[in-house]
């Protein structure tokens, strides 16, 4: 009697040991597929598509090189969530949180945009279907001279009013003299005016 429960307690112990390692051991699979619109595949150089983008999970340790047609997959992938972004030279994808989940023996997945400020975006279908959203500007463009730019700043609109007001005395200044040359010989002529009638008295 004592022998057989022993057996059985060994038994269940076995059973228990295994059924846990066989739980800790259970991963699953991110697939999915990167696809790049005609709008940004026309400003891309050669040799620059699909071929040179990787696919990594958690910073890098998990990575997937996609196929020619963009499909990917990454396994091994323990229960939990994780970070899943897609590495390009010079388009932007934005990274996705994938959310493995171990239930009755199957890990199911599930992927949100990453929010970084407010946690998990809006829910994504799955299998993914990732695609750029924007490029990397490395150089910022040099803006187009425009003449009215000119008045943006503050030493041209100084420049502008000190030549202006040049200008304006420029042509002021002669004015100026002749009305004083006439205010002179109008006084003249009174003086002399003034002087015939006395020696006329």
């Amino acid at each position: 009697m004592g022998f057989g429960r022993l057996c059985s307690a060994c038994i269940l112990n076995v059973l228990l040991f295994f059924g846990t390692a066989a739980a800790d051991e259970l991963t699953g699979e991110i697939r999915g597929r990167v696809s790049i619109p005609s709008r940004f595949q026309q400003g891309l150089p050669a040799r620059m598509g699909l071929n040179a983008l990787k696919v990594i999970v958690d910073g890098g340790a998990y990575a997937a090189l996609p196929t020619a047609d963009g499909h990917f997959a990454i396994s091994g992938v323990c229960p939990g969530t994780h970070l899943l972004q897609v590495i390009h030279p010079t388009l932007v994808f934005e990274p996705v949180y994938v959310e493995a989940a171990a239930k009755n023996g199957v890990v199911k997945m599930s992927a949100h945009l990453a929010d970084f400020e407010q946690g998990a975006g809006a829910k994504l279908k799955y299998p993914l279907g990732v695609a750029p959203s924007n490029t990397y500007t490395y150089l910022e463009k040099r803006e187009e001279f425009n003449i009215f730019s000119i008045f943006k700043s503050p030493m041209a609109l100084i420049g502008l009013f000190s030549f202006g007001a040049m200008f304006l005395l420029m042509k002021v200044q002669p004015m100026l003299e002749e009305e004083k040359e006439r205010e002179r010989l109008r006084q003249e002529a009174q003086t002399g005016g003034q002087s015939g009638r006395s020696l006329d008295d």
